[in-house]
């Protein structure tokens, strides 16, 4: 089941769910919505900052965010992780294809966002760009994100990272 805003509330309050820093209007219906950090990184590599100036997301161009809030989900809960609509509207793809974070995930969540339309779009530091829906187990699982043996090589990432597909 997805968590409402009542179970949200009452997981953080619990320390159960952790979301750092966040504010009370984050917190949505069913979701929380998520605010992009100040580096972004392309392809190749090249970081950029976005602190003082936006960056200009060009048509058909891919590059890669963070969130700005810190996330450590617990064992008994799952989250996916897509664009807000507001966004999607815009042709602007804030989540390309890996919205899965499992249980036991900490860290920041790095985004895949992908320009699809034909406009320039402005990507800016502590923009609310994505959504965080959460979701019951049916049980804690036994072996959370980040245990021995299971190849989590993001665990406890830190800003966003690169791709480890070859690493």
């Amino acid at each position: 089941m997805i968590l409402s805003d009542a179970s949200i509330y009452g997981a953080l309050q619990q320390s159960d769910l952790i979301i750092s820093p966040i504010e009370e209007n984050q917190i949505q219906p069913a979701s929380v919505d998520l605010r992009l950090d100040r580096k972004l990184l392309n392809i190749d590599g090249v970081e950029t900052d976005i602190f003082d100036e936006p960056y200009l997301l060009q048509p058909g161009e891919f590059i890669l965010g963070s969130t700005l809030e810190y996330v450590e989900i617990p064992g008994d809960l799952v989250a996916m992780v897509d664009g807000r609509s507001s966004i999607g509207r815009l042709g602007v793809m804030v989540h390309v294809t890996a919205g899965y974070i499992d249980p036991g995930y900490c860290g920041n969540i790095t985004l895949e966002i992908c320009n699809v339309s034909n406009k320039v779009f402005e990507l800016k530091y502590m923009d609310s760009i994505c959504q965080l829906v959460l979701s019951t187990l049916t049980q804690p699982c036994l072996r959370p994100y980040g245990s021995d043996g299971i190849g989590s090589k993001y665990h406890c990432s830190d800003g966003v990272v690169a791709s480890k597909y070859y690493g």
